[in-house]
């Protein structure tokens, strides 16, 4: 109904229609046409099966692991410094340790050291209670 409203509004001010109270035919005319395309557009669909065929098809859980995963990617790279979390996000875009080592300005060890040190440090608070 609002809709149609709208579209009576837009289509008297476009036209120039004076200010009135006695739109009503005009508005029941837009309606009854509204419901008509309504009804023809719901006759063309057609239902398969209920809600419980439904429930019997499994859904993937794929993107649900893909979620996760990029979850605890964030998760990670908030408590990485600063460095080791611009290294952890060069490596998922598939930079080579030679590479973020020659962004760095530092030797290849020097820059996965430290990275997976610090890994390692954050898995052992993750462990502790």
């Amino acid at each position: 109904m609002e809709n149609t409203v709208a579209q009576v509004s837009r289509y008297l001010d476009r036209i120039g229609a004076p200010l009135s109270t006695r739109k009503h035919g005009l508005l029941l005319v837009a309606f009854c046409r509204a419901l008509r395309r309504y009804a023809a557009k719901s006759s063309r669909l057609e239902l398969v099966g209920g809600s419980g065929e439904l429930s019997n098809h499994v859904a993937d859980n794929a993107w649900v692991r893909h979620v996760d995963a990029r979850l605890d990617f964030e998760r990670i790279v908030r408590q990485l410094s600063e460095r080791n979390a611009a290294v952890l996000t060069l490596r998922a875009a598939e930079y080579e340790w030679k590479e973020i080592a020659h962004l760095f300005g530092v030797s290849v060890a020097a820059v996965r050291n430290s990275f997976w040190r610090e890994i390692e440090r954050i898995r052992c608070e993750t462990r502790s209670p």
